[in-house]
C-alpha cells in the first residue's frame, strides 16, 4: 500500500491539523530572518523549536570528529528543519545553515508535540513523513559506500534539482546551484575530486557549467548514471 505524502511539513499541517490547532500554531510561531551562511540551529544545542522554511534555501548537515562535513539534505520553502531534535534528550543532531537570506517560522517544540497528541491524523502523517526521510537517509549512507565519486556528485546535483527546481525562465538551469564545496560535502568527497567529476560529467554532455551555476543538459542520462 502506498500513501501519497505531501513533501512539506507546512502542507501536512494545513491538511491534517484541526482549524483550532492551525490557528494556535500560527499565533505562537516566531518568524526569524537569517543572512546567508548564518546558522538556524546548531548540532548539540537544545531543540527548543521546530522550523519551517518560510522563504529561502537551507542546507542540513552533520560534522564529524575529523572536522569533515556531510550534507544530509537541502530544504526549501515549506520544508521542515530541526525535527531530528525530537527524542530523549531533545538536542539537534544536525546544523542547519541558510544558503541565502532566509526567513523561517519557529514552532515551539512543546506546542508541536501537543499538536501531534491532539491531532491523530497529523501525528500519523508526520510519522510517515519522518519514516520516509529516514529511509532516504539510510539510502544516502549506502550510496556513499556503493557509488563512485562521479555518481555521488551526480546525485548531489539531482538532489539540488529535486529540492530547488529549475529557473523560472530556463528549464535547464538549476534555480539554485550549491557551491562546489557544498556539492563535495553532499557527495562525501573532496573539493578537488568534485571539480574533476563535474568536468567529466560536462565532457559527457550531461551537465554544463555557466560560471558558478549548473545546467542539466540530459536529465535522463544523468539519472541513469546512478543505476550503471
Amino acid at each position: 500500500m502506498r500513501i501519497p505524502l505531501p513533501d512539506t511539513l507546512a502542507a501536512i499541517i494545513r491538511k491534517h491539523c484541526s482549524p483550532e490547532w492551525r490557528d494556535l500554531i500560527r499565533k505562537e510561531c516566531v518568524t526569524t530572518t537569517y543572512k546567508a551562511d548564518e546558522d538556524i540551529c546548531t548540532e548539540g544545542s537544545a531543540a527548543e523549536f521546530l522550523y519551517i522554511v518560510r522563504k529561502g534555501r537551507v542546507k542540513v548537515y552533520s560534522t564529524f570528529r575529523d572536522g569533515s562535513v556531510r550534507i544530509l539534505r537541502f530544504a526549501r520553502d515549506g520544508q521542515v528543519v530541526g525535527h531530528r531534535g525530537i527524542g530523549d534528550d531533545f538536542t539537534y543532531p544536525i546544523t542547519a545553515t541558510a544558503l541565502e537570506p532566509t526567513s523561517v517560522n519557529g514552532i515551539p517544540m512543546a506546542l508541536f508535540l501537543n499538536a501531534l497528541k491532539a491531532n491523530p491524523s497529523f501525528s500519523f502523517h508526520f510519522m510517515l513523513f519522518f519514516a520516509e526521510e529516514l529511509r532516504r537517509s539510510e539510502e544516502q549512507t549506502k550510496n556513499h559506500i556503493n557509488l563512485s565519486v562521479q555518481q555521488r556528485v551526480a546525485k548531489a546535483i539531482l538532489a539540488a534539482q529535486r529540492c530547488f527546481g529549475y529557473d523560472a525562465d530556463d528549464d535547464t538551469l538549476l534555480a539554485f546551484t550549491p557551491s562546489r564545496q557544498d556539492i563535495a560535502d553532499h557527495a562525501g568527497t573532496s573539493y578537488e575530486s568534485t571539480i574533476r567529476a563535474l568536468s567529466e560529467l560536462q565532457r559527457k554532455k550531461l551537465i554544463k557549467s555557466v560560471g558558478r551555476e549548473l545546467r542539466i543538459i540530459d536529465m535522463k542520462k544523468l539519472a541513469q548514471l546512478l543505476l550503471d
